[in-house]
């Protein structure tokens, strides 16, 4: 009888257990705490709609390419996995156009999402920013530093199952890295081989044109021009900031594009050394911009980027035209451009380009908007915070 007993006991444990461990992990992966996650969105309510529309256009010329490739063998993974952001990113814009209050607004994503964090120890929030600089599209006195297009002898090749692009040139049947930064800007390997697309008046401009990716650039004429990332060398990226820690000039606390920009106004001799450093090198494509144009950088996915909606990441973990509920702070800064402050954000971003610094689920950089403004508020960030994707319940 007691044998019974006891064995009546250790079943009916083990299934209460069973179930506790279903319930909870259905309780986690329902997001029950996404009230307390979803702290509403403190950004405009147009620049998520525009966001979005961005995101759902590149979204559908995925899905209409993939419908005519019936040759790949994972295509309807693929087709599923956009399939399913395209009908996320209508659900939330549905909710969005029905104007409700903020508590009404909270309930209906807690309804219809669950929020999922990808990177358990919080993120690394960075900032960045679309340069406008005066340039000119041939060399003179003043203007003496290009930019140049991808070389004919660069070559592409795309490996492995994330489509990862690898940049070098031949030599002997065989890929090997490209012409390293020193090569390209002090040794001049690429000088009078008609590269050149337009022409700068200062190194650190240029350098700072190869970290953000994209600009634009002013003629003298009244035309600017947009410039965009087409290719790399392939080389790693090595952050300058950090060298000058490391070599002391430059305290880790206080870090940032603005004091690396001081330093080298200060020091203007150690510059290309120092820029020679990070060995890798971007090439650009340049065009003209007319009215309609003039929204904003085109990122990754060949759309406009939206200040404070569209973000950077490593595509390996964060989808992309995604959408992200980003939670961390803001610099605030005066009208002397002096930091005073930190300020709470909480807001929908979407998942709109990626740089060689995105590396890992724990990386993620905010686009903060064009010119000087944008620049020392990017400058500034250096920010701890938490990024949830979003699913459809």
């Amino acid at each position: 009888m007691k044998w019974y007993i006891l064995k009546y006991f250790l079943i009916t444990s083990f299934l209460f257990i069973f179930f506790l461990i279903i319930w909870a992990n259905n309780l986690s992966a329902r997001g029950l705490e996404e009230g307390e996650i979803f702290q509403g969105d403190d950004g405009d309510k147009d620049s998520l709609i525009t966001a979005i529309e961005n995101s759902l256009n590149y979204l559908e010329l995925k899905i209409s390419s993939l419908k005519n490739k019936e040759e790949l063998t994972n295509r309807a993974s693929l087709l599923h996995d956009f399939q399913k952001r395209q009908r996320m990113l209508l659900r939330l814009l549905k909710i969005i156009k029905e104007d409700l209050s903020q508590e009404a607004f909270a309930q209906a994503i807690n309804k219809e999402f669950f929020l999922k964090e990808v990177s358990k120890g919080g993120i690394l929030l960075t900032g960045y920013f679309e340069p406008i600089f005066w340039g000119s599209l041939k060399k003179d006195a003043e203007f003496q530093y290009p930019l140049y297009r991808p070389p004919d002898d660069l070559v592409e090749i795309t490996k492995g199952i994330n489509k990862e692009k690898k940049f070098g040139r031949i030599v002997k049947g065989r890929l090997v890295p490209y012409y390293s930064r020193e090569e390209i800007d002090k040794k001049g390997i690429l000088q009078g081989k008609g590269y050149e697309i337009l022409w700068l008046k200062d190194p650190w401009e240029r350098f700072l044109l190869h970290v953000q990716g994209s600009g634009r650039i002013k003629l003298f004429d009244g035309q600017i021009y947009a410039v965009k990332y087409a290719a790399s060398n392939g080389r790693p990226y090595r952050s300058i900031g950090q060298h000058l820690v490391k070599m002391g000039f430059i305290e880790e606390q206080e870090l940032s594009l603005r004091k690396v920009k001081d330093f080298f106004q200060k020091n203007p001799n150690l510059l290309e050394d120092f820029l020679n450093i990070n060995e890798r090198y971007i090439f650009f494509r340049a065009q003209p911009l007319t009215p309609e144009r003039l929204k904003g950088p085109e990122g990754a996915l060949d759309f406009s980027l939206t200040p404070g909606r569209s973000i950077a990441t490593d595509h390996s973990f964060y989808p992309p035209g995604g959408l992200c509920y980003l939670i961390s702070t803001l610099p605030v800064i005066d009208r002397f451009g002096q930091v005073i402050g930190r300020k709470k954000i909480n807001r929908f971003v979407l998942n709109q380009d990626k740089g060689a610094a995105m590396k890992g689920a724990a990386r993620v950089d905010l686009f903060m908007g064009s010119g000087p403004e944008a620049e020392l508020l990017a400058g500034e960030m250096k920010e701890e915070g938490k990024i949830y994707v979003l699913g459809i319940k």
